[in-house]
């Protein structure tokens, strides 16, 4: 008999690795982190992860969008810089 388990709605047999992707910034203090966080409606918050490696390319890339509109605005001092971010693939 197989063992199943489930993540959000993915199904995986037991003993397969569930591979997402994170968006890491990199800070002086602990370099390479996973800063991005989504609120539950309990108000509690969690790291965010992505499905695919793509869907974190298109999040990092709206992000990056938005920080240079804001920046043209003049609603910040200065946009963050992609050479500051990476995605990473974890368990």
């Amino acid at each position: 008999m197989e063992r199943f388990y489930r993540i959000g709605k993915t199904q995986k047999r037991m003993g397969e690795f569930i591979m997402k992707y994170e968006i890491q910034h990199y800070t002086l203090c602990d370099g390479w982190v996973n800063t991005w966080t989504i609120t539950n409606e309990d108000g509690t918050t969690e790291s965010e992860y992505f499905e695919t490696k793509e869907q974190a390319i298109s999040a990092l890339a709206d992000f990056i969008d938005e920080e240079n509109r804001e920046y043209l605005h003049g609603n910040i001092d200065s946009p963050y810089d992609i050479q500051e971010f990476r995605i990473e693939e974890v368990l």
